[in-house]
């Protein structure tokens, strides 16, 4: 057996690319949301941790001009291979840089900016998430919109996630390997932090075992907690939803979507 990373995970998905679009290959229950999102408010549209373009190619398929942002480069280069192939290049731009500096990135400003699913988690540090925020709204149009998808922290979940390892699927690959998930998370109220391990197995026809292994803290928002942070960043007209449908946020929401605006409409 060879194993994948040891406990530095300084960029938890360097190896991970092919497996994270192999295991959200399906997922698309967000994608009518952000193209319902771009048809009203406009391009060009930014999209922060953007990975392998699991968004951003629906995005720019539909004739849409995005910017993606991520500070992994296996990521990027997955995501540049995907927009290559579709012929998309000319609508796309793909840059390595942190959540915390979409000011900085050219082609603003922005009709449209996207924290796709847990985006705004994987800053571990509530100034991180600030100034994520706060760099979004400069990179704004006046008559732009962010948007932002995140786990609701409900009680009831973030109680399971306690260091317990649980396997949370299987893939086959075109070649025959099967690749089995497991996972280990812990909570810490005090931080709003979910550390999560990751291990994934991988056997070839042949028998032979590979684990691939990763890991990467993970910090959930209170729904009066991102509000308090929109305020502070200096957007208005904040919207919670608790699902892709924009059904309004409750006490059972799965998700955590919040829409907010420059200015007032």
């Amino acid at each position: 057996m060879s194993t994948g990373l040891g406990r530095d995970f300084s960029d938890p998905y360097a190896l991970l690319p092919e497996l994270y679009d192999l295991e959200h290959a399906r997922f698309a229950d967000d994608i009518e949301l952000y193209l319902r999102l771009a048809e009203v408010v406009g391009d060009p549209i930014l999209e922060l941790g953007c990975g392998t373009g699991r968004v951003l190619v629906p995005l720019v398929a539909a004739g849409h001009q995005v910017t993606g942002v991520d500070r992994s480069p296996p990521m990027l280069d997955r995501a540049r291979s995907a927009v290559l192939e579709r012929g998309f290049s000319e609508r796309v731009a793909l840059v390595e840089a942190s959540m915390t500096e979409p000011d900085r990135v050219s082609g603003g400003p922005f009709g449209l900016v996207i924290f796709s699913l847990n985006g705004l988690m994987h800053l571990p540090t509530r100034a991180e998430q600030r100034a994520a925020l706060s760099a979004a709204h400069r990179s704004l149009d006046p008559r732009g919109m962010l948007v932002i998808d995140a786990l609701s922290p409900n009680p009831e979940l973030l109680a399971t996630f306690d260091g317990r390892v649980q396997h949370e699927g299987s893939w086959r690959k075109a070649d025959g390997t099967t690749i089995d998930r497991f996972s280990s998370r812990i909570h810490s109220p005090a931080e709003q932090r979910i550390d999560t391990e990751l291990w994934y197995d991988l056997i070839d026809p042949a028998g032979h075992l590979q684990r691939v292994r990763s890991g990467f803290p993970m910090r959930y928002v209170v729904p009066s907690e991102i509000e308090l942070m929109l305020e502070l960043a200096g957007f208005v007209e904040w919207t919670l939803y608790g699902s892709y449908e924009l059904d309004l946020y409750d006490d059972g929401s799965e998700r955590l979507i919040v829409t907010a605006e420059v200015t007032p409409s």
